[in-house]
């Protein structure tokens, strides 16, 4: 029997809270993906987009500024805490041309050939069947359109995401997934995102590696930060008290690994885009 409470399927309204927290500090660290999703599925002024598993609204407010006021983006998710801070981040920039609606990425529900351009930036690594998602979302596309996604690099190479899994398993000798179906990681193999794109039906199919770069600061920062976001502490729960609070003290210390001179942890991590048109 695993020492790891039974797996259920990721609850993100319990999340919410903490990814309303550190949104900011994300945000200066992920702008750029947003900026070459944007950019790789061809949005322009006027242009109506689709921004699938939105969050707390991006890409899809960089898009909305893209797009002008004679364009829209319709913002979706399914979990509406996340989207209550979308709708809050659209009225205080005074972006008009923003729908936001409860809708989940398996269950399209739109007119066919009706968006000039789809996003989604990081919600792919969560579906049960790639193909079939990307099959459903190339037809609402326009003929010749284009759709972007965002996933993770390789663990090793993502170390905001992967750091504090890796610790706390080694730590307390527990046995739960960090990699593979249902994680950040499981289109790590940028081959498999490739292959499914070619799989669904999409043409000119391009990729390339994004830098998102993370400053926290302090390593303490680095571990609340995701205690906070991650499903990490449902996890653990189940033990003591005492164990969990030591498994994030190694966690604090393996952050120091990324410490620079000013005492800040700095890390590096690579987001994988791809797109590819109708």
């Amino acid at each position: 029997m695993s020492d790891v409470a039974a797996e259920k399927p990721r609850d993100w309204s319990k999340t919410a809270a903490g990814w309303r927290k550190w949104f900011y500090l994300v945000e200066s660290a992920a702008q750029p993906v947003s900026d070459a999703l944007v950019e790789m599925a061809g949005v322009a002024e006027g242009h109506r987009v689709l921004d699938l598993a939105t969050g707390l609204g991006e890409p899809a407010v960089t898009a909305a500024r893209r797009v002008g006021p004679m364009g829209h983006v319709l913002a979706t998710d399914r979990t509406q805490a996340m989207l209550d801070f979308g709708i809050e981040r659209a009225e205080a920039e005074d972006l008009g041309n923003i729908e936001f609606r409860i809708m989940d990425m398996t269950a399209i529900d739109v007119p066919r050939e009706s968006f000039d351009a789809a996003l989604c930036r990081w919600g792919l690594m969560f579906v049960p069947d790639l193909v079939a998602v990307l099959s459903d979302m190339r037809q609402v596309l326009k003929p010749d359109a284009r759709f972007a996604t965002a996933v993770w690099g390789l663990p090793e190479r993502a170390p905001s995401s992967s750091l504090a899994g890796r610790v706390i398993k080694q730590e307390l000798g527990l046995d739960f997934d960090t990699e593979g179906a249902n994680t950040p990681f499981a289109l790590s193999d940028s081959s498999v995102t490739l292959g499914a794109f070619k799989a669904a039906g999409f043409g000119d199919i391009e990729s390339r590696a994004v830098d998102v770069r993370y400053v926290f600061q302090s390593a303490e920062e680095y571990a609340q930060f995701r205690r906070d976001r991650s499903s990490l502490p449902g996890k653990i729960e189940h033990l003591p008290k005492v164990d969990q609070e030591r498994a994030w003290a190694a966690v604090v210390e393996a952050a120091r690994d990324w410490e620079r001179e000013d005492g800040k942890v700095e890390m590096s991590n690579e987001a994988v885009c791809v797109a590819g048109k109708r």
